[in-house]
């Protein structure tokens, strides 16, 4: 019995592997950049979390007449600011750096233009990561049922 478990187990896994190939083919046009939208920063402000928090500037940006949000972390180095700068002025400099109104470039998956990304269109990689995080998380769900199963098959007297 356990072996048609396993065999099930290799079917699914085979099924979803052709499944992250196809979600990447579809947006592999993405790296050519052509899909790309002018987006305005619409706020920066700190987020309180578990441990500290950090300092986020919030974007918009419209394709088609729908409109889209994002966010990200600024990585770019300010200069005056070190750790010992409070968080107060390090959001103030941010602030500075990235006011309401400015340009940022987006570039989107034209099927779904929630997946999208800053500035540069996407490399393989970007899209491959885009592509396999709902499928792994499938995988997941419908191998857990049937490890359980086949551990109660293995806990069974003979």
């Amino acid at each position: 019995m356990t072996e048609v478990i396993y065999f099930m187990q290799v079917e699914i896994a085979i099924v979803i592997c052709f499944w992250i190939y196809s979600r990447f083919a579809k947006r592999l046009t993405a790296t050519l950049g052509d899909d790309v939208v002018t987006g305005t920063v619409t706020s920066v402000g700190y987020v309180a979390s578990e441990g500290g928090g950090y300092i986020s500037v919030s974007y918009a940006y419209s394709v088609n007449g729908t409109r889209f949000y994002g966010a990200f972390l600024p990585s770019k180095r300010i200069d005056g600011v070190s750790w010992r700068t409070s968080i107060y002025e390090k959001e103030e400099r941010i602030r500075e750096e990235y006011p309401k109104g400015y340009e940022v470039q987006v570039f989107y998956f034209r099927k779904s233009p929630v997946e999208h990304w800053l500035h540069k269109p996407p490399s393989k990689w970007a899209i491959f990561d885009k592509a396999h995080g709902l499928p792994l998380v499938v995988l997941v769900l419908t191998n857990i049922p049937l490890i359980f199963i086949n551990l109660l098959i293995d806990l069974q007297p003979r």
